[in-house]
């Protein structure tokens, strides 16, 4: 044991490798009793040791001269993230002095570097416009740029003008359809634009965060005018364009269902939906005949589709007759759903009650009105 102990190889001092090194004094000696066991010990303490040091490789370290932590430093911590920059819209007006409209041309979207698809603009002019209006979105597009859009919005004068505010607002639409994002918009008071009659003008813009809150989708409920709120605003469904003669020897009317005009879409699924029309005749609110157009593609459909209703005996002026226009929408995928229907008679809406009293009087002539198609939504 003393010749181990004097030894210069029993000298040298035992850490853990993840550790700094301390200074030992020379002096001191490290004694074994066994010589066999130095040896042991030794190698399973180094490779503990070393998969020590693989988890502990991030840890600061101490200096042994200074006593200060060394972080360790890498390279993605050092480099901070820029931000983007915001996309730009590039867009035209131009007054038009002999009509007294704002002509706004949506030419581009620049700046964007992600892939998106249905990108596409809303408009609004308020206090004049102050509801927001669309373009067609491209669909399945996935280039962000804008293709050609335009606005044409009736302002009056150059005055009544520089009293608004021209909103652009940019959205992006998916594959579906059902969900849009809002990218940004666009504001600029018309006071602050020296306007020159028939002259257009190019923008460029920045898109700032939208201020109006965006909807989830444009559902077939707000289509409707229906929204998921306690107030149901209404709106338009379209107009039918209607021919009906009384003919006085046959006891009969003849009906022809000429055109309908801007119907609306029930449904968000790609595509053009077909529309037909069923005709009913009611007598004390019970159906006594009924008639059915073809289909006809399109939001402004043209059937010219004439039918004859025998009526049952008895003065028409007296008779509790009521005919009942349905127009049908079918869906893509989905069942047919009733888009909204027209009522002329004699218990009816002032214009129903007006077209009945036309055919009813005398000459036995051939009248033709527009209605403006009802909803069933209550």
């Amino acid at each position: 044991a003393a010749e181990l102990a004097q030894s210069p190889r029993a000298t040298f001092p035992m850490r853990r490798l993840s550790t700094s090194a301390l200074p030992c004094s020379p002096s001191k000696a490290v004694s074994h009793g066994r010589a066999s066991l130095p040896s042991l010990t030794k190698l399973s303490f180094v490779s503990k040791s070393r998969r020590s040091s693989r988890l502990t490789a991030g840890a600061p370290s101490v200096n042994s001269q200074q006593g200060e932590p060394c972080h360790p430093q890498y390279g993605s911590n050092s480099i901070s993230a820029s931000p983007k920059p915001a996309p730009l819209l590039h867009f035209s007006l131009l007054f038009s002095s002999s009509s007294g409209t704002l002509v706004v041309n949506i030419l581009g979207l620049s700046g964007d570097t992600r892939r998106r698809s249905g990108v596409f603009v809303r408009a609004s002019l308020p206090p004049l416009h102050p509801s927001l209006q669309q373009t067609a979105p491209r669909r399945r597009s996935l280039c962000p740029d804008l293709v050609s859009q335009s606005f044409v919005l009736q302002v009056g004068s150059v005055e009544e003008l520089c009293t608004c505010t021209l909103r652009l607002a940019v959205y992006s639409r998916d594959f579906s359809g059902l969900r849009e994002a809002a990218l940004g918009e666009v504001e600029l008071p018309c006071e602050e634009i020296e306007w020159e009659p028939d002259s257009k003008t190019t923008y460029t813009k920045q898109l700032i965060p939208s201020k109006i809150k965006l909807k989830k989708s444009f559902s077939s409920q707000e289509t409707l005018g229906c929204r998921k709120s306690s107030i149901c605003v209404p709106r338009t469904l379209g107009q039918l364009f209607i021919l009906l003669q009384y003919q006085t020897l046959a006891q009969r009317i003849k009906v022809m269902v000429r055109k309908a005009d801007n119907l609306v879409k029930l449904t968000r699924i790609p595509g053009t939906p077909d529309h037909y029309v069923v005709i009913n005749l009611h007598q004390d609110g019970k159906i006594i005949d009924s008639k059915e157009t073809k289909a006809a593609s399109g939001p402004n459909p043209i059937w010219n589709a004439p039918f004859l209703f025998d009526l049952p005996p008895g003065d028409i002026t007296q008779l509790p007759l009521t005919l009942e226009f349905i127009v049908m929408q079918g869906r893509l995928y989905t069942k047919n759903s009733i888009l909204g229907r027209v009522l002329i008679g004699g218990d009816t809406s002032d214009v129903g009650q007006e077209h009945w009293r036309e055919i009813c009087g005398p000459g036995q002539t051939e009248t033709t009105r527009w209605h403006a198609i009802q909803s069933d939504a209550v």
